[in-house]
C-alpha cells in the first residue's frame, strides 16, 4: 500500500516537472503589447519589459508617460511613435521637438539623409514677395531677435544655396516626405512634420526568411516582398565582368559553364 502511494506521489511529480519544462519551453505565446495609442505591438517590435523570446532586441520600443517611444542611435534621442503598418512593413516616427500651435516648432534630431524634400528655414533682411517663400513664425523668436523676415522655402534633397534668389542667411534645413502639391502656408509645413517619417523595416524578414539557410536577399519595397537567392560567388562576378567587356556572346558561353557547375545565370 505504501509502495502504491509513493509511486503515485512520484508520477505527479514527474508530471508537474513535464509540464514546468514544456512551459518554459518557448510553448509561451507572445501576446502583442500596448502603449497608449499604439494597440499591436508585436514581432519584430518588442516592448521593454516583454518576455526575452518575444520580438528582437534591436527592434525594443519603449513606453513613455503613455507613449510609445523608440530610442534613437544617439544618447538621449528618443522619437514618437505614431503608427505601426505590418502589411507595408512600415513604422511612422515623429520628432518630439515638433508641435501644434501658432508658431513653427522644428524638429530636435530629425535630420537624416536619404529623403525625398527638405524644408529650408532662412533669416532674410526685408520681406520677399514671392509664393515659393513661405512666411514663418519661429517658436523660439523673441520680441528683440533680429530674425526680421523668415521664410521656409520647399525643395528636394539635391536643393543648393544658388536656388536661393534672395539675401537671406539659412538659419536651418529639415526633411519632410509627406510633401504637399500647390501653394503652401506655414501650417502646411506644420502638418507635414506633425506626420513624422515613414520607414521600413520589411528587412528584418531577410533574416529569418534568407539568411538562415546562407541565402542573399533581395529587398522589393514597392509591393513588400522579399527574395532569397543563391549567394554571388567570386568565379560568377568574374564571368560578369568579363561578359560585360566581350560581349553578348561571351555572356551565353559563360552561362554553359556556370550551369554545368550548378549556378545560375
Amino acid at each position: 500500500m505504501m509502495f502504491r502511494e509513493a509511486k503515485l506521489v512520484a508520477l505527479a511529480l514527474f508530471h508537474t516537472f513535464l509540464l514546468a519544462i514544456c512551459a518554459a519551453n518557448g510553448n509561451q505565446t507572445c501576446r502583442p503589447s500596448s502603449c497608449g495609442e499604439i494597440q499591436n505591438i508585436s514581432n519584430p517590435f518588442r516592448l521593454k519589459g516583454d518576455p526575452s523570446g518575444c520580438g528582437e532586441p534591436d527592434y525594443e520600443l519603449v513606453c513613455e508617460n503613455n507613449r510609445t517611444m523608440l530610442n534613437g542611435a544617439r544618447k538621449g534621442e528618443k522619437y514618437y511613435v505614431a503608427d505601426i503598418n505590418y502589411d507595408h512593413y512600415t513604422i511612422r516616427l515623429v520628432d518630439p521637438g515638433v508641435e501644434k500651435g501658432n508658431c513653427l516648432s522644428t524638429p530636435l534630431y530629425l535630420e537624416w539623409k536619404g529623403m525625398t524634400s527638405t524644408a529650408v528655414l532662412m533669416n532674410c533682411d526685408q520681406p520677399i514677395s514671392d509664393r515659393s517663400y513661405i512666411p514663418i513664425t519661429p517658436c523660439n523668436a523673441t520680441s528683440s531677435s533680429s530674425q526680421a523676415y523668415v521664410y521656409g522655402l520647399l525643395g528636394s534633397e539635391s536643393m543648393e544655396v544658388g536656388d536661393i534668389k534672395y539675401p537671406c542667411t539659412i538659419s536651418r534645413t529639415i526633411i519632410t516626405q509627406f510633401l504637399k502639391p500647390g501653394n503652401l502656408s506655414m501650417s502646411d509645413i506644420q502638418e507635414m512634420l506633425l506626420l513624422g517619417l515613414e520607414l521600413s523595416f520589411l528587412r528584418f524578414r531577410c533574416k529569418s526568411e534568407c539568411e538562415v539557410k546562407g541565402l542573399d536577399c533581395d529587398v522589393n519595397y514597392g509591393n513588400y516582398t522579399v527574395q532569397c537567392t543563391k549567394p554571388w560567388n567570386s568565379l560568377k562576378w568574374f564571368f560578369l565582368y568579363i561578359s560585360e567587356t566581350l560581349g553578348v556572346y561571351f555572356y551565353y558561353l559563360s552561362c554553359s559553364f556556370l550551369l554545368l557547375l550548378s549556378f545560375s545565370c
